[in-house]
């Protein structure tokens, strides 16, 4: 049974949803440091399993950011992921303010079009340092 948590998942969970879905690995001490401090957070589980995640970091007022958005390649093309996002966006438009910035690096950029994001070339360019 497919269900929905509004919680972090537990760091096994989360490394292994990055791992099989391709996002990058990320260390153990990175994800205990960083997981409880999310802003909001999303677990969709089949059973005991965790199969889906999402979760918003920021300062909650000035910046937020959509990050680890993950389904388990068994589970994708399912609506998942859309209902992840959806989820994701009812919290941002309850608790961003007018004004905020809301940013996201997409890997599939399809998905994240369709709540309305865009991309920020050639305004802007997105940059990043992996340290």
């Amino acid at each position: 049974m497919i269900t929905t948590k509004f919680e972090v998942p537990d760091i096994d969970s989360f490394l292994r949803l990055r791992k099989i879905t391709g996002l990058g690995p990320r260390s153990r001490e990175a994800a205990e440091h960083g997981l409880p401090n999310s802003l909001f957070a999303i677990s969709i589980l089949d059973g005991e399993t965790i199969i889906g995640m999402g979760r918003v970091i920021g300062d909650g007022g000035l910046n937020f950011e959509i990050v680890d958005i993950a389904v388990d390649p068994k589970y994708q093309g399912q609506g998942l992921g859309k209902q992840i996002m959806t989820h994701i966006m009812n919290y941002l438009n309850e608790n961003a303010p007018a004004g905020c910035y809301i940013s996201l690096i997409a890997n599939i950029p399809a998905l994240y079009e369709k709540f309305g994001f865009k991309k920020t070339s050639p305004e802007a360019e997105g940059m990043y340092i992996r340290k």
